[in-house]
């Protein structure tokens, strides 16, 4: 049987997440409750089928589009947090606010990723769901190599952040097109464990079809610069000493 939160019980979570409204509360509650069908847990309140520890952890679904907006100035959990549920559904996720959002599951869901600001971190390589991403400002951060199931496009005055490794595949591969408009820029991190070596050219971007280019490409290094090489399908860079 579905689950009707009871009343109040927003309240549980306030504290934990305390930069969702009341509404949002109640549908992190409902989509991380415990199935019906338990003799001890099935009362009229329906009270026994909140799971309090998953509930902590982020939505369990997206049944409709959700909007976030964290403020790195309040502190706490407000200025970062992490989702680590596994995220189903058919809605999409858009991220506001100048604080940072890590998803850390293998999520599932259809309606795609905005980033609108402040940072979102994709803590697995399919934290991004199905669909399609959407980058217009603040920056999206993959902590490792990161699959996007759809089309990429990333716009404005907005970073994307990956993690480049030496005898490795593509840190981003986008199974549809990708498009950089005016203002992109690309920051790559050096893989302390698989670091490239000077002279190498390392695979960094990998799609059905490449539009546009980085107004910028950075790395994270005093010794080494990156030097773009782009195809029709994607982006490599070549590291030489400055």
């Amino acid at each position: 049987m579905p689950l009707t939160v009871p009343k109040g019980a927003e309240a549980l979570v306030e504290t934990r997440l305390p930069y969702l409204d009341a509404e949002q509360r109640r549908e992190v509650l409902r989509t991380t409750a415990l199935p019906s069908g338990y003799v001890l847990l099935d009362g009229f309140e329906q009270w026994g089928r909140l799971d309090l520890f998953a509930a902590a952890d982020g939505y369990g679904a997206f049944d409709s589009d959700v909007t976030v907006t964290l403020d790195a100035a309040a502190g706490g959990f407000d200025a970062a947090d992490a989702w680590r549920n596994d995220i189903e559904g058919d809605g999409g996720l858009t991220k506001r606010g100048t604080g940072t959002l890590t998803l850390t599951g293998h999520n599932r869901y259809h309606g795609g990723t905005v980033v609108e600001d402040g940072t979102l971190v994709a803590g697995h390589a399919c934290a991004l769901g199905q669909g399609d991403v959407r980058v217009t400002g603040g920056t999206l951060r993959a902590e490792k190599v990161l699959r996007v199931h759809g089309s990429y496009v990333q716009e404005g005055d907005a970073t994307l952040e990956l993690l480049l490794r030496g005898h490795h595949g593509p840190a981003l591969t986008v199974s549809r097109r990708v498009l950089l408009g005016r203002g992109s820029v690309l920051a790559l991190r050096l893989d302390e464990e698989r670091r490239p070596v000077a002279g190498s050219t390392v695979p960094v971007l990998e799609a059905a079809q490449l539009r546009g280019r980085f107004d910028r490409v950075e790395l994270n290094s005093d010794s080494l610069r990156a030097v773009p090489v782009y195809t029709a399908e994607g982006l490599s860079v070549r590291l030489v000493r400055r």
